[in-house]
């Protein structure tokens, strides 16, 4: 017979200064993320910027702090991690692509961007709503900033993380409630030795930029040449809506044409939306 395995006891035991777990809800999950440890890390596909979002398993009061950790980041991508809130109880199913502008063009969502300069590998950013209606935030490295958004603060409140552009998997690490007469925290989550850092491009995403970048040189090589060409007679109306520069003369499935060559490629790679009408090209 084998030896038997020795039990260790949990030394965490709920009493009245307890939240409760907090955790990421496990049915309510972008289609390129994967839960782990505990459902507390939730880890997006390397090969897009979106399709990240993540909410929490219950709900969380006005001025109950929500904290994680930004542990892996690419740099291939830009845009960073977005927080906020929502009125609407998540459930399993398919959701959208992004939370900006998916989520906040709905009622009952409120969300802000964590610049990316601010949330870099090892950064722990703290968001809560307080009573006014603000959705603030800080980060560890001493960010501060908050947004008035429409919520009904007497309904319930689940948190909102998108795992975004650059960021790339993040720890939820629970959440605090102050009061004036006590300190409440969620249960703590298990220990995690996981190392924050930048990952490698992946190879199939490498193949991409490399694309990219080779295309938007011939573009330029070839633009460089009849530059002064390409606005010459243009309206206001017919200028690309992203440069203001040079002539739009892409067209997105939406019908709206409205990009040069050169943006309408850093468009399609990094954004994916239409700039006029944000539909999903």
């Amino acid at each position: 017979m084998g030896r038997p395995k020795e039990r260790t006891k949990d030394p965490h035991v709920c009493g009245l200064t307890c939240l409760g777990p907090l955790t990421f809800h496990p049915g309510a999950v972008g289609k390129k993320i994967t839960l782990s440890h505990g459902n507390c890390r939730a880890s997006r596909d390397l090969e897009t910027f979106r399709d990240g979002l993540v909410f929490s398993s219950r709900p969380v009061k006005p001025r109950e702090k929500v904290q994680f950790r930004v542990e892996r980041s690419l740099r291939a991508w830009d845009g960073g991690v977005q927080i906020g809130f929502t009125n609407v109880r998540p459930a399993a199913g398919p959701l959208p692509p992004m939370a900006i502008p998916d989520l906040t063009d709905k009622l009952g969502y409120g969300v802000m961007q964590v610049p990316q300069r601010y949330c870099p590998p090892g950064t722990m950013i703290t968001f809560w709503m307080d009573p006014t209606g603000n959705l603030c935030y800080k980060t560890s490295t001493g960010t501060f900033d908050c947004n008035q958004i429409d919520l009904d603060l007497s309904r319930p409140l689940w948190a909102i993380i998108d795992v975004y552009g650059q960021s790339t998997t993040v720890l939820l690490l629970g959440s605090v409630r102050r009061t004036s007469l006590v300190i409440k925290k969620s249960c703590p989550i298990p220990r995690s030795t996981f190392k924050c850092g930048y990952e490698d491009n992946p190879p199939e995403l490498k193949k991409r930029i490399e694309m990219t970048q080779k295309k938007k040189k011939q573009h330029q090589e070839a633009q460089s040449n009849n530059a002064s060409s390409l606005t010459l007679g243009c309206s206001k109306q017919d200028l690309c809506a992203v440069c203001l520069d040079r002539e739009a003369r892409l067209a997105p499935q939406c019908g709206h044409r409205c990009l040069c060559l050169p943006c309408a490629n850093r468009v399609f790679e990094e954004f994916g939306t239409c700039p006029l009408c944000r539909q999903i090209i």
